[in-house]
């Protein structure tokens, strides 16, 4: 009797261990997705160098002349960018040479430009690699007047106004799109007998790749 009821106690204890055994068991882990990291924003802040090529088309007009040219240019750019939130703020001095044209006049007196600098204010947008800007600022110019037989050169200092966008190819490499309008104003030349009184202004669409250190 006493070893029917150790056996049935027994059968008992072992049954109520099943469900305590079980419990005591590691439930499984739920599967673990990666935490989602946003992307890191654009950083347009930093002084950057780079280079520019495009076309540069002018008018030059005078008391005794007219003339249009377009010519190729090719220069470098400095400059230096401040981002706070999505708005950018900075400075930009570039110089250019103007070269390989081919121009028409009507009039004794023929004008040419032969350098043109630029020393701007830079502020615009940025969506996220997207740079569009305005700028505006000091335009510096060498201008080259002549008759045919007397040539003199002068320089003037005059006024930029443009607009632009510009993409981040990399976290420092950039590529850029512009365009200027430049006025020197008018300038007195004294070229022999002939005194004339020459005026330029350029409109510039530049393409330039920037490296931001």
């Amino acid at each position: 009797m006493f070893r029917t009821i150790s056996l049935a106690g027994l059968g008992l204890l072992a049954l109520f261990s099943v469900p305590v055994a079980a419990a005591d068991r590691s439930l499984p882990r739920a599967q673990e997705w990666p935490v989602y990291t946003a992307p890191r924003a654009y950083n347009w802040t930093g002084v950057y160098a780079g280079i520019h090529a495009g076309g540069a088309f002018d008018r030059f007009t005078g008391t005794t002349a007219k003339k249009s040219r377009n010519e190729l240019l090719l220069g470098g750019q400095i400059g230096s960018n401040l981002q706070l939130g999505n708005m950018v703020f900075g400075w930009e001095g570039d110089m250019s040479m103007n070269g390989m044209g081919k121009g028409t006049k009507h009039g004794g007196v023929g004008a040419d430009m032969r350098y043109l600098g630029t020393l701007k204010a830079r502020a615009g947008v940025a969506f996220d690699r997207l740079l569009v800007y305005g700028t505006g600022g000091l335009a510096y110019g060498s201008l080259k007047a002549t008759d045919g037989l007397v040539s003199k050169t002068k320089s003037k200092l005059g006024y930029v106004v443009g607009a632009g966008a510009e993409y981040g190819i990399t976290d420092h490499l950039s590529a850029k799109l512009e365009y200027n309008y430049v006025s020197l104003g008018k300038q007195n030349f004294q070229l022999g007998n002939t005194r004339s009184r020459v005026g330029v202004t350029e409109h510039l669409v530049k393409a330039g790749l920037n490296y931001r250190f």
